[in-house]
């Protein structure tokens, strides 16, 4: 994702992925305090700080193998009154923060008649604002993407298993650990990049086609 970019592309591309990371572990912690569980703001996380929430070794996968990930927000679904749908909400709001995020940053693109996509057809063009634009809807619409596949630990193994039947649901978090190794080798041998590339363009002209009509 960052290897290989130039140094000015990447001095305008590594704020917005700092912003969608921030706002995603933010937005888990908010959600978990709502709910009533202190846990995150007890280690410091209900901030936008994103030292706080940046990984040194997710960081550095990100830059060398194209994906990382970010400081998980320590959550106790102890203090939910429904564990299943307390932890489901959780993980929501991590990826739907992302999809707000993008979606302001195309509202701001129309208000100001920027065209955020105009560096893919011209890479020469030099427009930061709208790259900057460009950067903040890609890296949290594909942020919110990969968050929200059902595979452990991401945030829509959370979702996909609160509906399952009880029994159902403790037997998968019994196994949950063994979805990270699923989940590396499904990244590893490239076998999800195409479907996910396909729900990012499903994603963003579903948002491009909701500001496109909307009298601003």
């Amino acid at each position: 994702m960052l290897r290989g970019m130039n140094p000015q592309e990447l001095l305008v591309s590594l704020p917005a992925l700092l912003l969608a990371i921030t706002f995603h572990e933010f937005a888990h912690g908010y959600m978990a305090n709502r709910l009533g569980d202190p846990t995150p703001r007890y280690y410091g996380r209900l901030t936008l700080n994103p030292i706080k929430h940046l990984d040194p070794m997710g960081a550095i996968a990100l830059y060398f193998i194209g994906f990382g990930w970010a400081k998980p927000v320590p959550i106790n679904p102890a203090y939910f009154n429904d564990k299943k749908n307390g932890t489901a909400l959780v993980g929501l709001a991590g990826p739907l923060s992302n999809i707000i995020l993008a979606f302001i940053a195309l509202i701001i693109g129309k208000i100001f008649n920027i065209s955020i996509f105009t560096h893919l057809y011209y890479p020469h063009a030099i427009n930061y604002l709208s790259r900057i634009l460009f950067y903040i809807v890609i890296y949290n619409v594909g942020l919110a993407i990969f968050n929200l596949i059902p595979i452990p630990p991401l945030d829509g193994s959370k979702i996909f298993i609160s509906i399952l039947p009880s029994k159902w649901y403790y037997n998968l978090l019994r196994y949950e650990h063994y979805g990270q190794i699923i989940l590396l080798i499904l990244l590893f041998t490239g076998i999800l990049s195409p479907i996910l590339q396909g729900l990012l363009r499903i994603v963003l002209n579903i948002l491009i086609g909701i500001v496109n009509i909307l009298p601003l």
